[in-house]
């Protein structure tokens, strides 16, 4: 999980157990916000106490949001929220460097780059259709259509963007007609197909041409997890993309050879 760099600045109250403590957090901006914890929920080694030394150093979890390129001071900042263990609500959002991020385990789907977390729904989307027999020239083709973006340049990007046709289809059009009678030949509902189709495609594309937010591709995510769990197909685990973080850009760059592992078979099992 990410974790962003903290103080506890001092003991507040031995009420209510285990006490309560001062946190505070200065982001990118030089503000300092502070905060009031539970010392148990930022120190859970027990370091935190009425007797202790303060300040010192604690980490709280943090989800990522979105990265901002400011221009004008030639940096980027990421910008979190601290909702993870409630220390703040989730729309009260913190610019923060990439210095005062860390990550530490387990892993969640929002530590990963964009790049990273359509690996997890294409390694997904090939075992659901495995499970369902739902071998279709023209998904196989669209799963190497959005394993290619991670190599995609500003050069190659226009001829890139809608070489597919899956990706020019409204949410309304039909599928291929082969896909459909694929579909069909093994009780596959329509509905289901489109939106396992549509989830798996608005990871990358939903976020090509504004500002990258965080929750469009983790939304694709739970939408892809939605159909594909009601075959017994879960998410593939977030550990094996963790070569690609949100934190070190959000889109990723992964290399070819990160991409090819990721692509390996047995990823999901």
């Amino acid at each position: 999980m990410l974790l962003l760099r903290g103080s506890a600045t001092r003991w507040i109250n031995d009420e209510p157990m285990p006490g309560l403590v001062q946190i505070e957090i200065t982001d990118a901006d030089a503000r300092v916000h502070r905060l009031v914890e539970k010392s148990a929920v930022v120190g859970a080694n027990g370091v935190l106490h009425e007797g202790a030394e303060y300040p010192i150093d604690v980490e709280v979890a943090c989800n990522p949001r979105h990265q901002a390129y400011r221009s004008g001071e030639a940096r980027t900042v990421n910008v979190v929220d601290l909702s993870p263990w409630g220390v703040d609500d989730p729309d009260v959002l913190y610019p923060v460097e990439r210095d005062q991020l860390s990550w530490d385990a387990p892993a969640v789907y929002s530590d990963l780059s964009i790049c990273a977390r359509q690996g997890v729904a294409l390694v997904t989307f090939r075992r659901w259709r495995e499970i369902v027999g739902l071998d279709c020239e023209e998904l196989s083709t669209l799963e190497d259509h959005l394993w290619e973006f991670a190599s995609v340049t500003p050069e190659t990007f226009a001829a890139w963007y809608e070489s597919h046709p899956l990706v020019r289809r409204g949410s309304d059009d039909p599928l291929p007609a082969e896909v459909e009678s694929s579909a069909a030949l093994h009780g596959l509902d329509q509905v289901e197909l489109r939106q396992a189709v549509r989830a798996l495609t608005v990871i990358t594309y939903g976020g090509l041409f504004g500002r990258v937010e965080s929750e469009w591709s983790l939304t694709g995510l739970q939408d892809l997890a939605a159909v594909t769990g009601a075959r017994g197909v879960g998410l593939a685990p977030p550990d094996r993309f963790l070569g690609s973080l949100w934190v070190d850009g959000d889109w990723g760059h992964p290399s070819t050879e990160l991409v090819g592992r990721w692509r390996a078979p047995g990823v999901v099992r």
